[in-house]
């Protein structure tokens, strides 16, 4: 694996990770299941090539049902339960994951490019200048499968 670009970790430290590209693509989802796993109004999530992700650690597992039916792997840290990875047979085929924004070390990260779900959205979300807005996910981004 290349240069580590970001590195980040669970709450109590058990799960690490190490990113050796950038993002691409940072979104915002306001769908009802990231709600849920989250604990908040919406999930930060990285999109990334896979192959550029090293995590290290035990991950637990949720597996989740998308609204289009298909199956999602949620991995937590089994010991604090952060959300460290979402995967599904979407990304998977794309060579890409999708990580929890907010493990990161550092606050210095790319900006969300686009929210997700928003008509999910809790009725006080503010619009956030610079992204495009969904109300569901969009067809070009190819990962119909996150909710």
């Amino acid at each position: 694996m290349g240069d580590t670009v970001y590195r980040g970790s669970c709450l109590c430290g058990g799960v690490r990770l190490s990113l050796a590209a950038e993002p691409l693509a940072v979104a915002l989802c306001h769908c009802r299941h990231c709600q849920k796993q989250s604990g908040s109004a919406f999930s930060a999530a990285m999109i990334v090539p896979a192959a550029a992700v090293d995590i290290e650690g035990t991950l637990s597992e949720f597996m989740d049902v998308s609204d289009s039916g298909q199956a999602i792997s949620r991995r937590f840290c089994g010991v604090c339960g952060s959300p460290v990875q979402t995967i599904s047979a979407a990304t998977d085929e794309q060579g890409i994951t999708v990580i929890k924004a907010g493990l990161m070390d550092s606050p210095s990260m790319p900006a969300p490019q686009m929210q997700i779900y928003c008509d999910r959205a809790v009725s006080w979300m503010p619009d956030l200048p610079g992204t495009a807005r969904f109300d569901r996910m969009p067809p070009a981004a190819g990962l119909s499968s996150k909710e």
